[in-house]
């Protein structure tokens, strides 16, 4: 029997899962975070807390290909944000980087069968580069700092590989790139699809002239990675419930005047807290995300607190919606090309 939309919303799940991958998340955050504080480069806690989402890749592999996986995944997410940094220097190109980086994401994570997170955050990461205005020739340094944060992922993920002893999967056989496409025929329009979706985000973002303008443009990503229409639909309504709920604890948090090294404590704990929940529920992760979003971007700008909080409402809402829309028309598009190559169904 179908489970009724509102039944779906509210699900928990209980996804079998090690706990010491959650342990090695916690360990990847806290050390970036902890190396900028001691090294009194809080520059390096910014930039390389996002390198270290590297380590959300982590998969059972053999060792050889856990560490190739994790390192080509590392390389793409550190090239999207020195591209987005860049771009910075010519607005016009911001919604091509990340439409192309979309595309590209989307393209290649969905031929070699990369489950969720997919290419979410590499346009997360993309978007934050173009959000993040820097001076040339200090952008070099900054990717430096986000790579530092790629390679405590790949150090933590190699330990993680050895305490877990977990059986290896089947190995299979490598595909040419020709014979994945013939698998996947699709892969190459929804990819472009995908892509416009972004530049359009992109462009309003920042016609809107919002705080943060990737706030929206991540919102519409994070609700195109459900795998059907209705996941969408739940992802938006969850996605904005969520989101008022974490403003409330951020505006409570923020209010608390903690010291840098409590902020970077309150911040680990946030980060294990959303791994903990981002599968069993969708909106009970959000309650967490946002306050560790704004924190982080306190920590990196020192922005007005009621600044901050109205404009992740804003973008949030706004991406949430434009996110579910496109998904709706993506869905209404395939079906008629459904239609048109398949007369007879």
């Amino acid at each position: 029997m179908e489970q009724s939309f509102f039944k779906e919303l509210i699900r928990y799940n209980k996804p079998k899962e090690s706990p010491f991958r959650l342990i090695g998340a916690g360990l990847c955050m806290i050390s970036i975070l902890f190396t900028g504080y001691l090294s009194h480069q809080l520059a390096v806690a910014s930039f390389g807390s996002l390198g270290i989402f590297t380590f959300l890749y982590y998969q059972n592999l053999p060792l050889k290909q856990l560490v190739l996986r994790l390192s080509i995944i590392g390389s793409f997410l550190t090239l999207g944000n020195f591209l987005g940094m860049l771009s910075t220097h010519a607005d016009w190109t911001a919604p091509i980087v990340v439409a192309l980086i979309g595309f590209l994401g989307r393209f290649f994570f969905r031929l070699h069968g990369i489950a969720k997170p997919g290419p979410f955050f590499i346009v997360m990461v993309t978007a934050m580069g173009t959000s993040t205005k820097i001076p040339l020739t200090k952008i070099p340094l900054m990717s430096g700092y986000f790579f530092i944060g790629v390679l405590f992922a790949i150090v933590f993920a190699v330990i993680i590989h050895f305490i877990e002893k977990a059986p290896l999967p089947t190995t299979k056989t490598a595909a040419t790139l020709k014979s994945r496409i013939a698998d996947d025929p699709a892969v190459i329009i929804e990819s472009l699809f995908y892509s416009a979706i972004l530049f359009f985000a992109v462009y309003l973002s920042m016609g809107l002239r919002l705080e943060n303008p990737y706030w929206l443009i991540v919102s519409c990503a994070a609700i195109l990675q459900g795998d059907t229409l209705r996941a969408m639909a739940h992802r938006n309504i969850q996605r904005i419930f969520g989101t008022i709920i974490g403003l409330l604890i951020a505006a409570f948090l923020l209010n608390l005047s903690l010291t840098v090294f409590e902020t970077l404590i309150v911040i680990t704990l946030l980060f294990v807290t959303v791994e903990y929940f981002i599968k069993r529920n969708y909106a009970i992760a959000q309650f967490f995300t946002t306050p560790m979003s704004l924190m982080l971007a306190m920590l990196a700008k020192q922005q007005y607190i009621y600044t901050l909080i109205q404009f992740r409402f804003l973008g949030i809402v706004i991406g949430s919606l434009l996110g579910l829309l496109a998904a709706y028309l993506m869905h209404i598009s395939f079906n008629f090309y459904n239609r048109k190559f398949r007369p007879n169904e």
